[in-house]
């Protein structure tokens, strides 16, 4: 009798473990079309950014690229390294916001359109500010034109006060904008961007930023 009880609560127990792992496999599965569904979003949002000026198309994604392979070299922690990767397409869209004639503009900008551009940092943390999901993100977002020197914007923050994953997209950023044509300008090219980052270490960027950058160049 007691061994037909002692079999029966086995049975029991194997069921409620299969039970058990049946609907975690079922909460992975949610879980990763909820991830998959948000990166496709993402991307929407991206591709809406790119509409609306040839001359960027790709950008968003290049810096990205840039910023994760600084982030790998500079042995940041993976979750860490996701995040900059994802702040790195998200960095521009607070441009959704900004006037295309502005993003498209042959010739120099004035002082007031240069101020209305500047926007773009803080408006795009404005667009993500209700998304829980992207909480660790939106500093770097808003703060990617800081300079270490604190003469960037929108806050005048210098640096370790900028976060680092900001300082990262900075150097992303700019190196991409060197190597891109531009409708007031052709790309200066590669050996010219490096040069200027060289020459700007310590002052608009962080010193390590660059070094990292250029070493995941050289491996290329």
């Amino acid at each position: 009798m007691l061994d037909n009880e002692h079999s029966l609560n086995n049975i029991g127990t194997l069921r409620e473990r299969d039970a058990f792992f049946n609907m975690l496999e079922d909460v992975n599965d949610s879980y990763l079309d909820l991830e998959d569904l948000f990166i496709k979003l993402v991307r929407v949002m991206i591709n809406a950014l790119d509409t609306k000026s040839p001359w960027t198309k790709g950008h968003s994604e290049r810096v990205s690229k840039y910023s994760e392979q600084i982030a790998i070299e500079m042995q940041i922690d993976e979750e860490d390294v996701r995040d900059i990767k994802l702040a790195g397409l998200l960095h521009d869209i607070g441009k959704i916001g900004t006037y295309d004639n502005l993003l498209e503009k042959p010739g120099k900008l004035t002082r007031q359109e240069f101020d209305i551009v500047k926007k773009h940092p803080e408006q795009g943390a404005n667009i993500l500010k209700d998304i829980k999901q992207l909480d660790n993100i939106i500093p770097y977002i808003k703060h990617h034109h800081e300079k270490f020197d604190g003469k960037g914007y929108p806050n005048h923050l210098c640096s370790s006060d900028i976060p680092l994953g900001a300082r990262i997209l900075h150097v992303a950023d700019s190196f991409d904008s060197m190597t891109s044509d531009r409708p007031y300008r052709k790309a200066p090219g590669i050996k010219f961007a490096l040069r200027e980052l060289d020459q700007n270490k310590g002052k608009q960027f962080d010193n390590e930023v660059v070094e990292a950058f250029v070493n995941t160049l050289n491996k290329e």
